[in-house]
């Protein structure tokens, strides 16, 4: 059986420390952000954000 690895991320837009996954299960995959927003998203920043600032791009 395979367990999921996490690590402890920083978030660029807060600074909040957060859990990241790194795939399917995570809980970023619970929100849909349109393509033009993902693109806006990977433009403004070079890591993932928090549970507390992604929903503002959903």
């Amino acid at each position: 059986m395979s367990e999921k690895q996490s690590s402890l991320k920083t978030c660029p837009r807060c600074g909040k420390t957060f859990e990241c996954l790194h795939a399917p299960g995570c809980w970023c995959f619970d929100y849909s952000i349109s393509p033009e927003n993902l693109e806006k998203l990977k433009l403004e920043y070079n890591n993932c954000l928090c549970p507390d600032c992604l929903p503002t791009y959903g």
